[in-house]
This record gives C-alpha cells, sequence and structure tokens, in this order.
C-alpha cells in the first residue's frame, strides 16, 4: 500500500507571533491539505528572522513543506533565503519570475523600485508559480525526498495560487498518493468530558476514523474524522461511526456540524412557545433564543426581573420574590408563574444568588426550573469565575434542561 503524503507548514511573520494579524491562511491551508488527503503533522510559526526560518526548514521532516509569507521586497522578508540557506543553494534571478512582478507595475503604470528585483531571485531547479494578483511570486523545489512551496503572505495572493497551482501540481505529481479527509462534528450536551470519554474508551482508539473530544461550555463536541480514497467512502466511515455514538449516548446527542443547542431547542418546540424568567441571567437566556433563526420563533416573552423592573412593571405577585424562600423553590414558582403569564406551552426561569467565599473566589449558586404545565423540574449548580461568566453557563444549563425535557414530552 502507498503510503500517504505527509505535510508540514511553516509560517513567518512577527506580525503573526505579536498577535497583531491573525493567520487565517493557516486555516484555509489545512483544508485545503485535508480536502486532498494530506496528512498534515506539524505547523510552525517563526519571525522575519532569517536563522529561525532557515532553521525551521531544516528541521521539516515531512515530504511537502509549506512556507507561507515573506516574499516581500523588503529586509525582512527572509523565506528565499531561509530557504536557499537551508539547503545550501544559491539564489539566481529567474526570467519568469521577473516578468510576473514587472507584470503587476508595468499593468498600473507604476515604476517598479529597485528592492523589487529581489522577487524574482529563485534556488536553481525551482518552478515559479504565478501570482497574478501581486508581485511575490510563488516556487516549488523539488529537494531530496521533499518538495518545498514558496507562497505569498497575502490572503487573497495565497489562497488563489493554492487553489490554482499547488493544489493542481499535486494532482499531477502525487496522484496515487492523494484522497479525501473528511470531519464531522457531533455535540453532546449533559455529560462531561470525561465520562464521555469512559463511555466511548473503545471507539476513541480507532485509528481511521479518529475520535477527537473538545470541552466548550456546557457542551462536548466529538469530532470523527475519516480518511478515503474518495468522498462517498469517507462520509460512510463517519456515518458508520455516527450511528455506533447514537447507541451509546444518543440521549446527550443535540446536533452535529453548525447546529446550535438554542437551535435544537426551537425545533423540538415545533411551534410551541416557551417564557421566560430571569432574575440572575440578566437577559442572557432571552438573547440565546432570540437570536437562534429557529429558536426565535418560540420564544413567548422574556422577563428580566430585576428590583427596578418589578417596581415600575405591573407583574403577576406569582413572578415576585417572596421573604425567606430558597433559590429551588423560586425558580420553580417562576416558571410556573411564567407560564401562566403568558399563556405558553413552557416556562423556563433562572434565579441564584453570589456565595460568599473566604478565599475571595466568585462564586455563585444557579436554580433553574422548566415547567409545562403537569411538572416542574429544577436544578440546582455552583458556579465559578466572573459575573458575567456565571450568567452565560447558568443560562447554557437552562437550555439544556428545557432540551432534557423536550427529549421526554
Amino acid at each position: 500500500m502507498t503510503r500517504s503524503l505527509i505535510a508540514e507548514i511553516i509560517f513567518t511573520g512577527t506580525e503573526l507571533l505579536l498577535g497583531q494579524t491573525l493567520n487565517t491562511n493557516a486555516q484555509y491551508l489545512q483544508q485545503a491539505l485535508a480536502a486532498q488527503g494530506l496528512d498534515l503533522y506539524r505547523q510552525v510559526t517563526v519571525g522575519d528572522n532569517l536563522v529561525r526560518c532557515a532553521e525551521a526548514i531544516r528541521e521539516a521532516r515531512a515530504d511537502l513543506v509549506f512556507i507561507g509569507g515573506g516574499l516581500g521586497p523588503t529586509e525582512d522578508d527572509v523565506s528565499r533565503e531561509a530557504l536557499g540557506e537551508a539547503l545550501g543553494l544559491p539564489l539566481v534571478q529567474d526570467e519568469t519570475a521577473l516578468q510576473i512582478v514587472q507584470r503587476f507595475f508595468v499593468s498600473r503604470g507604476l515604476k517598479m523600485a529597485a528592492n523589487n528585483l529581489k522577487q524574482a531571485l529563485v534556488p536553481p531547479g525551482g518552478l515559479v508559480l504565478d501570482n497574478p494578483i501581486g508581485t511575490a511570486p510563488g516556487v516549488v523545489l523539488a529537494h531530496g525526498d521533499k518538495h518545498f512551496f514558496l507562497l505569498p503572505g497575502p490572503p487573497q495572493e495565497f489562497s488563489r495560487m493554492v487553489e490554482e497551482q499547488v493544489i493542481p501540481y499535486l494532482k499531477r505529481h502525487f496522484a496515487a498518493r492523494l484522497g479525501v479527509i473528511s470531519s464531522r462534528i457531533v455535540k453532546f450536551c449533559g455529560i462531561g468530558e470525561s465520562t464521555l470519554d469512559q463511555s466511548l474508551a473503545d471507539l476513541l482508539k480507532s485509528t481511521n476514523p479518529t475520535l477527537a473530544p473538545s470541552a466548550k461550555e456546557g457542551q462536548v463536541h466529538l469530532r470523527i474524522t475519516a480518511k478515503a480514497g474518495d468522498e462517498a467512502t469517507a462520509l460512510k466511515m463517519i456515518a458508520e461511526m455516527e450511528t455506533a455514538l447514537r447507541q451509546r449516548l444518543g440521549g446527550h446527542i443535540f446536533g452535529t456540524g453548525g447546529d446550535t443547542l438554542e437551535g435544537a431547542v426551537g425545533r423540538l418546540l415545533a411551534g410551541r412557545k416557551v417564557a421566560l424568567a430571569e432574575s440572575f441571567t440578566g437577559g442572557v437566556l432571552g438573547e440565546f433564543l432570540a437570536l437562534d433563526p429557529v429558536a426565535a420563533g418560540t420564544l413567548a416573552c422574556g422577563l428580566v426581573l430585576t428590583g427596578a423592573t418589578t417596581a415600575k412593571v405591573a407583574l403577576p405577585p406569582e413572578l415576585l420574590g417572596r421573604p425567606g424562600e430558597g433559590l429551588k423553590e423560586a425558580a420553580a414558582r417562576m416558571a410556573t408563574a411564567v407560564r401562566a403569564y403568558a399563556g405558553s406551552d413552557f416556562g423556563l426561569a433562572v434565579t441564584g444568588a453570589e456565595v460568599a467565599d473566604a478565599r475571595s473566589i466568585d462564586r455563585f449558586t444557579a436554580c433553574i426550573a422548566t415547567d409545562d404545565g403537569v411538572s416542574c423540574r429544577t436544578k440546582e449548580m455552583r458556579l465559578w469565575g466572573s459575573r458575567s461568566q456565571a450568567a452565560r453557563r447558568a443560562a447554557e444549563a437552562a437550555l439544556i434542561l428545557l432540551w432534557r425535557s423536550l427529549k421526554e414530552n
């Protein structure tokens, strides 16, 4: 069996290391390589430094080494020089590269500066890649058992060169070693990452497709990735693994891909309405539902019950606080009352309070309740973090409680 190709990416740019520029080229190239079935083993970012860039190139152990950025005309653009330094090759002026650089200026009626001649330098044996929208030609160099790709940094130039020239080059030279890598995200709620890991221990050892869990706020996302010779086969492998996941933990799966928890709640409501009463989350729960295109149509009303609000708005006494009442009792009363107040099918309420902590750690207790007119379900939870973080976590937990209630109705 032919060994699959291994790829490595090196990005240059001090602005990337300082966080001044978001490296969108990284995500684009990762997806482009996966679409060809290439295994990306490592990604490195180095500053605009000739020595460090050359060192990163020498350290590369992949079949295909992609070097992004550093092809401009200024002194801090060092990728060409670093490639030559790392491989012990000189740089020579290439006529094709020179024509590409000159074309940019001639087509615009501009005078080319002398330092732009640097962009026409290519290692001997390098294949020049056209850059129709910029001044920096790309280069492909086969050297030893590796192929090196020099690509310009500006995202439009980068993506166009990859799509129009790099991918066709790979298909011409490595057709038998390419394939497809496809992924699907399966989303879980109401289960922790460690519990999920224990429940899926054997499946997580699978090598193709692979499973990779990622903990989110109140959720766990599980990425299924399959590699195959064609997309149909890869998707079939993913579907089979997803079926196995659903057989094990289907009660915790609320969606896949771009699905959201609030969207899943909206779909389960299916025309029914929910009313909200929030005295801890400050409207965050209402925001979650109101901004989702599916869930928005299910929202009957949302009340933020602060002291100032209740003093000015005529609300039924059942919605207002009662002296000496516990948080769980308050949440249940609010959920029942807001459902009756709005005439909705469900009522969902969140209340809470800060917990004194001698260690000066922000802690809160939140209570959530959902009422469907037949029964009322409550949940109490402890939260850490800032007040806003606690509010968002409580709102997420409220959605999970409602989602569970809807699954059982």
